[in-house]
């Protein structure tokens, strides 16, 4: 028993978890409500000056890297928020992201979200 354990959590250490990989899809950004009426899931009010975002599943407080496939631009995000909550979305950016990886005026690009 303690053989399977061990083993177990070896390879759960050899293998990255989803959370830490590398992922590709399309990013939209919070439009509206930014300006105190929006909320993350923590109860903080989401700042459209700030470099937030809201991924399904990077952990609360990690940080990533997100870089815009069609502008090469990349600007670095720390999730505060759970969403989108779009199926075919990956990431939601503040309007300061969106704007630093050319996106705001599109409302989505293609995204890769690299975690640090």
């Amino acid at each position: 028993m303690r053989k399977l354990i061990l083993l177990t959590a070896i390879s759960m250490l050899a293998v990255p978890s989803f959370a830490q990989q590398q992922q590709h899809g399309t990013a939209s950004y919070y439009s509206g409500g930014q300006n105190g009426h929006t909320q993350t899931k923590g109860g903080t009010t989401v700042n459209p000056n700030s470099n937030e975002a809201a991924s399904p599943n990077l952990p609360l407080g990690s940080h990533a890297t997100v870089t815009n496939q069609k502008t090469g631009k990349s600007t670095d995000v720390q999730v505060t928020d759970r969403g989108p909550t779009r199926q075919d979305r990956v990431i939601d950016l503040s309007k300061k992201s969106a704007r630093d990886v050319g996106m705001e005026k599109s409302g989505t690009a293609p995204v890769t979200v690299q975690p640090k």
